[in-house]
C-alpha cells in the first residue's frame, strides 16, 4: 500500500515539474497559408511520409494542383548507394546508403520563401553474401528511416514560414 502511494506521489511530482517548466507537446504547425502544394521528383515513400505530415501536423490543406495552392513545396530526391568496402576474397561487406534531398518553398507569385535547400543523410549498411535478402530489407529500412528523418526536417523548415517575407533576388 505504501509503495502504491509512494509511485502516485513520485508520479504527480514528475507531472508537476514538466507542467511547471513550460513542457507543451508539439502542436500542429501554424502557416498562414491555407493550401499547400507537393511537387517535384521524390520516391512514392517520401510523398507518403510528407503527405502523412501535412495532414496530421499542418493547419494547411494539400492540394493536387500547383494554381490551386498558395505555398509551393517542390522536392526533388536522389536516394544512391556507395559501395564502402569489401573482403579479402573481393565481396561487398558494406555500403553507404545516401538520400540527398534538394527543396523550395514558394508562394502562389512565385516569390522564394526558402531558397534551394540540400539535405544529405547518410547510413552505413554491413552486408553478407550469404544473406542478401536480409541485406535488402536492411535497406529498405533504412532508406525508410532517412525518409522519415528528411519528412520531420521539412516541417521544422515550414514552421519558421511564420511571418517570413519573400527572399530579394
Amino acid at each position: 500500500m505504501f509503495k502504491k502511494n509512494m509511485r502516485r506521489v513520485i508520479l504527480l511530482g514528475f507531472t508537476t515539474a514538466l507542467l511547471g517548466c513550460g513542457f507543451q507537446l508539439r502542436q500542429a504547425v501554424e502557416l498562414p497559408y491555407k493550401t499547400i502544394y507537393l511537387g517535384g521528383v521524390m520516391t512514392q515513400d517520401l510523398r507518403l511520409y510528407l503527405t502523412r505530415l501535412f495532414k496530421t501536423g499542418l493547419n494547411s490543406t494539400m492540394v493536387m494542383r500547383p494554381d490551386q495552392a498558395e505555398l509551393l513545396l517542390n522536392i526533388i530526391e536522389t536516394p544512391s548507394k556507395q559501395i564502402l568496402s569489401y573482403d579479402a576474397s573481393g565481396n561487398i561487406t558494406g555500403y553507404r546508403l545516401i538520400e540527398k534531398v534538394n527543396f523550395s518553398i514558394n508562394n502562389q507569385d512565385g516569390d522564394e520563401l526558402i531558397s534551394p535547400s540540400d539535405l544529405f543523410l547518410t547510413r552505413d549498411m554491413d552486408f553478407s553474401v550469404g544473406s542478401p535478402a536480409a541485406g535488402e530489407n536492411l535497406e529498405t529500412l533504412l532508406f525508410s528511416d532517412m525518409r522519415q528523418d528528411v519528412s520531420a526536417q521539412i516541417m521544422r523548415r515550414l514552421g519558421t514560414l511564420g511571418k517570413k517575407k519573400p527572399l530579394k533576388p
